[in-house]
Parts: structure tokens; C-alpha cells; sequence
């Protein structure tokens, strides 16, 4: 999912429109304030939020024309709305007002929708279901039992593929395998191919290789940063790390609902060093290629930067 996305004459109308959406509940939060002004250092751009001046919706259409671009100005009106926790009715109308003046059809305007009318059921099973699509497009993924069968602890498992995994502890310490190995080891983590483990790794890859932790705060960076590396529809595990670490609605039954963990400075660079990635660890990443490599040199050529 890239960010660093707008074009220079693009990125002042792009979030004086998110200024006007946070306003829509007239006030004008910190919160908000900081994932305005983090967006722009994205953008390698230093400002005042509150020095942006109002924007009308014609005006911004005009501007933005590029579909990609648009949507994603829809998909951080969507952030915005949610950043202090669920939307208000007048914030989802703003955004929905903006999504139609830029004719963006996007999932999660439902999902918001729905959230800011007290429909909270509704939100969980639409995002469960755009979560396990997204899924369902990953190049390994084994298949909708296959995969969900050991997680809940009712079989499925791959002794061949566990073994492999199991085998990373002879690995070197500070190599990548033996940091995978230790990952699981550490978190009392079933390996894949376990019962009651995931049939595929790239979550935990990504942990290791983004060193966030899987405490709830690390879980929401986590989910970030893997926004970022994901190269199709990285918005769905942004969102769904925002419902559930935020807003408190439990997406999966493997992890349950927190509130308010959205730190925006956090989240943002998390999902900026995802974006630096140069492979989408979910389809172009061999984990035993490169299992004897050291962690730094791997996280290196990889393009991930380091760890504020």
C-alpha cells in the first residue's frame, strides 16, 4: 500500500479535505492534527494542519483526477474519520460526501457507514469477509479449510511443513532463522503446519523482520507495516488493524478486540517501512533462502528501514 502517493500539486488539496472531514464534528483533535501533518512528512512536506484552508469537494475533484490517487484519498478520509474511535454520523457523511464527488466505490465506506450507525455486527462480518478474500489471494494460500482447520484446532495439520520450520533452531544465532524460530519459541506460537498454527508465515516474517511485538500496541504497528508491503489491497489489514486495536470489534476469533491504540505517529511510520519494502513478503519472499543470512542484512536488502 504506498502512501508516498500525491503528487505535489495534489497533496495541499488532498489534506485540506481531510481537515474538512475531521472538522465535520466540529473539532479538531490532536490526533487528527497529527495524521494530517504525518501524511505530509510522508510527502517529505513540513506544515501546520490548522493553517489549511477550507477546500470545496469540486475544487479537490478537479485536481485529483487520477483513480489510484483518489482512492486512496478516499481510503485516509476513512483513517480520519476513525482515528479518535468510531465515527461520528456527521464524520462518515463527510467522507461519504467526498468518496461521491471523486466516484470512489470503496469497501470500507459500508464499513464505516455501518460502525457510525451502531451496527457493529455488520462491520466485523464485512471486514471478515474483504479479510479473507485478500487472503484467499495470497500464492500459497492452501484453501479456505486447509487454512482455517488447524488454526481452530480441529486438524489439518502438515508434519512436513512443521519440520521445516521446527529445523530453523540450527540456525545460527542473530541469523534470520534462528530470529523466526525464537519468534515462535518466545510467544508460545504453534509453527506452521502445526495444530493451531497459520498454514502461512508471512505475519509472523513480517514481525521479525518489521520488530514490532505481539503485544496489542506491536499487533497495530504490525498490522501497518503490513499494509504496507502488501501490494494488493493493503488498505484491508489497515483497516481491520484500526477495528481491532482501536475500536475494539474482534475481526478474528484468534485475537481479541482493544481500544484506542491508534498512536498515529506509530502507526504511520509502521506503515511507512512496510511500503520501503521491496518484495510483498506474502508472494515473493523464501523464508529458507535466506534463514542463514544474518537479521540486519536481510531487513537491508530488503529495503526495510530501520527501527525508530
Amino acid at each position: 500500500m504506498d502512501l508516498q502517493v500525491f503528487e505535489s500539486q495534489e497533496l495541499e488539496p488532498v489534506l485540506r479535505a481531510l481537515r474538512r472531514v475531521a472538522l465535520a464534528d466540529d473539532r479538531f483533535t490532536d490526533a487528527e492534527r497529527a495524521l494530517i501533518e504525518g501524511v505530509a512528512a510522508i510527502h517529505d512536506v513540513e506544515l501546520e494542519a490548522d493553517a489549511l484552508e477550507p477546500i470545496t469537494l469540486a475544487e479537490l475533484s478537479r485536481v485529483l483526477v487520477d483513480p489510484h490517487r483518489r482512492k486512496r484519498a478516499v481510503q485516509l478520509a476513512i483513517v480520519t474519520a476513525l482515528v479518535e474511535g468510531a465515527p461520528t454520523p456527521a464524520g462518515e457523511r463527510a467522507v461519504n460526501e467526498l468518496a461521491q464527488a471523486l466516484a470512489v466505490d470503496e469497501e470500507g465506506l459500508k464499513v464505516l457507514s455501518e460502525i457510525a450507525h451502531g451496527h457493529a455486527l455488520m462491520a466485523r462480518l464485512d471486514t471478515f469477509r474483504r479479510f479473507t478474500r485478500v487472503m484467499r489471494s495470497a500464492p500459497d494460500f492452501p484453501g479456505f479449510l486447509k487454512f482455517a482447520l488447524p488454526v481452530l484446532g480441529l486438524g489439518g495439520e502438515n508434519f512436513e511443513l512443521a519440520s521445516t520450520f521446527r529445523a530453523l533452531e540450527s540456525c545460527a544465532p542473530g541469523t534470520f532463522g534462528r530470529a523466526l524460530y525464537d519468534h515462535f519459541i518466545e510467544n508460545g506460537f504453534k509453527f506452521p503446519g502445526e495444530l493451531g498454527g497459520l498454514p502461512l508465515a508471512f505475519h509472523d516474517v513480517g514481525h521479525v523482520l518489521s520488530g514490532y511485538g505481539t503485544d496489542p500496541q506491536g499487533e497495530i504497528q504490525q498490522a501497518a507495516f503490513q499494509a504496507g508491503f502488501w501490494r494488493q489491497d493493503g488498505f484491508t489489514f489497515l483497516l481491520f488493524g484500526i477495528l481491532q486495536f482501536h475500536l475494539g470489534l474482534r475481526i478474528t476469533p484468534v485475537a481479541q478486540g482493544y481500544r484506542g491504540l491508534f498512536d498515529v505517529s506509530l502507526v504511520l511510520e509502521a506503515l511507512r517501512r512496510g511500503a520501503a519494502c521491496n518484495v510483498d513478503l506474502s508472494s515473493g519472499f523464501d523464508v529458507f533462502l535466506h534463514k542463514d543470512r544474518s537479521l540486519g542484512a536481510v531487513r537491508a536488502s530488503l529495503g526495510i528501514p530501520p527501527l525508530r
